[in-house]
């Protein structure tokens, strides 16, 4: 039987509620903490209200005992000593390991599935991961459990694989029936756990994963352990895991990360549905702790380091922090380094023209009712790989007379290799295309008719007054809408043409005052590479952005227009206005 015999000689106390201890210094407190930890402490006061599912003491402290029992620290000045748990990562373990339920087979089974941690640099990430993936493993009592270690690439995989297995070496009573297999240069490729119970013979293993997936359709894993997801840039170890482990009883795929680079990696895609669970508290699958800086924050307030990393004074110190500050404050790739690594904000590197806090804000749920508005339309037009898009521009104002832009875009793509696709760029076409956001193309082609049919469509909906377009590949389009007619303007895409057009749309940006319902806007825009001229006009330059940026340019062709449309409306105004409406 997995580990069940061995005496206590740690300090978790039985009948101690560890996940109360927390979340109590939490409220006391308030201001010292992200709002996403008080968010994650909001969500456990309310599930102790709750009926169908009740928190388990003892199974929790059972957990954290095994924990500071066998994991110990194997680096540092701390190498050797056991892994004594502070109270944010009890915090973590009671919630994963502490919510029961009652299934449809009548067993009492955890509430969690999945939890996503995501911690700065440095604050004991690593042990957390392998302290759940030997319970999984040794403690759980599950007989016959898979468990695995993905990473981005074998090297990465590594850290928590050689920890785990010093775990093993470190304990008689672990090693007695285990066998650690090893690769080149002292790698651990896998580990087996022979034992018996009730004189059958079972098989525990451990196995570190990367690109390899072939073989999870066919598996039955228990425990997936996901590090550095934000290295990640494929769904489909993700995915595959997941779906593997729908029909166990209690699975546990363990997300832990810190924030990253780009807008599209496998770490911000799980990032966002988290943040989601987060904010709605609609998935009780999912456990969600999340040390990240509440918005408008300072990077360079040292209350904001002290915020986010939760092991500040332990194993995070306020002076490495000040070293790495000193070299980010003269570099914008350092200063992209120390947000991501040290702040746990995901950023799109030194390259990219926006990040993720900047342009978050302007998707909303529902832009209202834009029938019958003025509108201006862009056109960028692909023939095969890249997007086409329309992107209709409504310059308007809000209910106070300000001038604002609804942006609603419509995507086309080709059919053909449509999931490969969808795993390249990480971007659900097939979802976004369900909800309205996408049209598919059949075969290898964009359908120029299709694109035509969709524009006619508009026309007769909203008030359009002109059509901007990027000549490239557009002539035939173009004289079919110039044959209803609709003026249609051409406008090339150099520095000296767009630069205007991309200094109003971050001011829009960062005034509030741009809006759109298509989540492939935000994705185009944070891909969005800028160049400049040698008299430093700008451009997004699609040759420069690693990514699909043709939304960002769609609405900056069909910007060159409204952005001489964004008309304030005075009190008197609006009153006129209204007067007018309601004549």
């Amino acid at each position: 039987m997995p580990w069940r015999w061995l005496i206590y000689v740690t300090a978790i106390k039985r009948g101690v509620n560890y996940a109360d201890i927390y979340a109590r210094k939490v409220r006391r407190s308030p201001k010292k903490y992200p709002d996403t930890i008080k968010l994650a402490v909001d969500r456990y006061y309310r599930w102790k209200k709750r009926k169908d599912i009740w928190f388990d003491v003892d199974r929790a402290n059972e957990m954290m005992d095994w924990v500071q029992t066998f994991i110990r620290h194997v680096k540092g000045d701390l190498a050797g000593q056991p892994l004594i748990l502070e109270d944010w990562q009890k915090f973590i373990f009671s919630n994963i390991y502490g919510w029961v339920h009652e299934n449809e087979k009548g067993d009492i089974v955890r509430v969690i599935r999945e939890a996503y941690i995501q911690v700065p640099k440095k604050n004991g990430k690593t042990l957390l991961a392998v302290g759940g993936l030997g319970y999984a493993m040794y403690g759980e009592g599950v007989l016959g459990a898979d468990c695995y270690a993905c990473a981005s690439d074998f090297t990465q995989a590594q850290y928590a694989a050689k920890p785990f297995a010093s775990t093993i070496l470190n304990h008689e009573a672990l090693m007695e029936d285990s066998t650690i297999y090893k690769g080149p240069k002292g790698t651990v490729s896998s580990v087996t756990y022979d034992y018996i119970h009730d004189d059958l013979a079972y098989q525990n293993t451990f196995m570190a994963v990367t690109k390899n997936i072939g073989f999870i359709e066919g598996s039955n894993p228990h425990f997936v352990l996901n590090d550095e997801l934000h290295a990640q840039e494929k769904m489909d170890q993700y995915d595959n895991f997941k779906s593997a482990q729908i029909n166990r009883p209690e699975p546990l795929m363990f997300n832990i990360s810190t924030a990253g680079k780009g807008s599209s990696s496998v770490g911000m895609r799980v990032y966002r549905e988290a943040k989601e669970v987060l904010k709605n508290d609609d998935n009780d699958s999912s456990f969600v702790m999340i040390y990240e800086p509440n918005k408008g924050y300072d990077w360079t307030d040292r209350k904001v380091w002290a915020m986010v990393n939760p092991n500040i004074g332990i194993s995070v110190t306020m002076s490495a922090l000040e070293t790495e500050f000193i070299t980010a404050a003269r570099s914008a790739h350092k200063k992209a380094e120390f947000l991501s690594k040290h702040l746990n904000v995901f950023v799109n590197g030194a390259e990219n023209y926006f990040e993720q806090d900047q342009v978050e804000h302007i998707l909303v749920d529902d832009l209202g009712d834009l029938e019958g508005l003025t509108c201006y339309i862009g056109l960028d037009l692909s023939k095969t790989t890249d997007l086409t898009c329309v992107s209709l521009n409504f310059p308007t104002q809000d209910d106070e007379g300000k001038s604002i832009l609804k942006v609603k875009q419509m995507y086309f793509i080709p059919t053909e290799n449509i999931e490969t696709r969808e795993k390249e760029d990480n971007v659900p076409y097939t979802d976004l295309s369900e909800k309205g956001f996408v049209q598919f193309c059949d075969g290898k082609m964009i359908d120029q008719d299709q694109v035509y049919e969709y524009i006619v469509e508009c026309i007769e909906l909203y008030d359009v007054q002109q059509i901007n377009y990027d000549p490239a590949m557009s002539e035939k389009l173009i004289e079919k809408i110039e044959n209803i007619g609709l003026e249609c303007v051409a406008v090339n895409q150099y520095p000296n043409v767009m630069n205007a057009m991309v200094d109003d749309s971050e001011l829009l940006i960062y005034e509030g005052r741009l809006f759109t319902d298509n989540p492939l806007f935000i994705y185009c825009t944070l891909n969005v590479v800028v160049v400049k001229n040698i008299n430093g006009m700008k451009a997004p330059s699609k040759r420069q952005s690693k990514k699909k940026i043709d939304g960002y340019v769609a609405f900056l062709v069909a910007h060159k227009e409204t952005m001489f449309h964004m008309d304030e409306v005075s009190d008197e105004g609006m009153d006129e206005l209204i007067e007018e409406i309601y004549r």
